[in-house]
């Protein structure tokens, strides 16, 4: 890493601390590559100021200090604020410059790793069938939505939790493989990385899938909290159901506070949904949950309205179903809007919903509207479905094609 001055280095202790609340001497050193000497001057310094309270062999946190005024993201909107700069900016932290900045989303969800097999078709219970072939991947929906939104272009902080196991690593590299800007890794010391066993049809590229979520539901309120800087500074929001479901309605309510949009894609469906609903700006079911959350059995597109309505009426202001085969229904101020689904050569349907929902998230942080996101959203999922993998993500730039096809 290229040598940091003594403020930024300094700036850095700060942040780190707003994550992991207690840090050695012997760990400041390694991270910054500096000597324990020249990390005790600055710790010395940052207790003069009332902002660390050393301890024997390291450092934490002063009591009642508030660490979102100390994080990157809160001083620069402060500057843009005090400066009135005309649009929004960012530091590029390899250039040194200030650009253009991009669009900020926060992704609260799972790492899962898939293990995949294909078969010609879904086996009888009680049948041994032989697979074509098999695979094992990175996956889990929040993952899989982050690394979408990240390919379509917005600036992604992606927040998961994983085990201390075999598949530890692997989670770490595929996530620093993605493009994603920003990932808060927690690691759990009791639970395994989430895992899914997936089966693929041939005959109908669709998909049967099983999810073991292991240390994805070890979230705690203290991890959520160590994100709170990340979180109050987003512009959307977006979390699904396979994270543990208290951390998720806290993140919600942080979010929430603080001005963010919250888009939920409720998947898979848990009965505490209406919890969560007051905090839902955006709600992304496909038909079979939205048929469970309203008790009315979506079969087609007129069930499909009756359902909209009625999340609408409890509360949720843009509602967005997913209906596969027959493409997304819209409802939003009261308007219906349908977008159709457009032809493609599906091979795996797995991951189609997180596709479209990170697609759909990176163009409303574009500022387009919710029709002009589904569209784009839409025609994303195509793409994705006609390759294999959950987590095997088609480039942005095919999109245009897709669409004027």
């Amino acid at each position: 890493m290229s040598k940091l001055s003594r403020n930024e280095r300094r700036a850095v202790i700060l942040k780190l601390l707003g994550t992991h609340k207690q840090l050695s001497n012997q760990q400041l050193s390694s991270l910054l590559a500096v000597t324990t000497k020249t990390v005790r001057c600055d710790l010395v310094q940052l207790e003069k100021d009332a902002l660390v309270k050393r301890v024997h062999g390291g450092v934490t946190l002063s009591a009642g200090l508030d660490i979102t005024k100390y994080s990157f993201d809160a001083m620069l909107a402060e500057l843009i604020q005090h400066h009135s700069l005309s649009g929004n900016l960012e530091l590029d932290s390899h250039q040194g410059k200030l650009n253009k900045m991009k669009h900020n989303v926060f992704v609260l969800g799972s790492f899962n790793v898939d293990i995949v097999a294909n078969l010609e078709r879904f086996p009888q219970p009680g049948e041994t069938m032989h697979s074509s072939s098999s695979s094992i991947g990175a996956g889990g929906k929040g993952a899989n939505q982050a690394y979408a939104a990240a390919k379509n272009g917005a600036n992604i902080t992606f927040m998961a939790k994983i085990g201390t196991d075999q598949f530890s690593q692997f989670a770490r590299q595929h996530l620093s493989s993605t493009g994603i800007d920003n990932t808060i890794i927690i690691e759990s010391s009791t639970s395994p990385t989430g895992t899914a066993l997936i089966y693929v049809s041939e005959q109908a590229g669709e998909n049967m899938i099983a999810v073991n979520e292991g240390a994805n539901m070890t979230m705690t309120a203290e991890d959520i909290y160590s994100a709170k800087p990340h979180i109050i500074n987003t512009e959307l929001f977006l979390t699904q159901l396979e994270t543990n479901f208290d951390a998720i309605k806290l993140a919600m309510e942080i979010a929430k506070e603080h001005g963010a949009k919250v888009i939920l894609n409720p998947a898979p469906y848990h009965n505490r949904i209406p919890e969560l609903l007051p905090l839902v700006d955006m709600l992304t079911p496909n038909e079979t949950e939205a048929s469970l959350m309203t008790g009315i059995e979506v079969t087609d597109l007129d069930s499909a309205k009756q359902a909209a309505i009625a999340i609408n009426a409890l509360g949720v202001t843009s509602v967005v179903i997913t209906r596969g085969g027959d493409g997304v229904l819209l409802y939003e101020n009261g308007q219906f809007t349908q977008v159709d689904a457009l032809k493609s050569a599906v091979v795996d349907t797995t991951g189609a919903g997180d596709a479209f929902n990170g697609a759909l998230v990176a163009e409303l942080a574009k500022g387009k509207t919710l029709h002009q996101a589904a569209k784009y959203a839409n025609a994303y999922a195509s793409l994705a479905v006609e390759r294999f993998g959950a987590a095997n993500m088609p480039d942005a730039s095919l999109v245009a094609a897709r669409l004027n096809a």
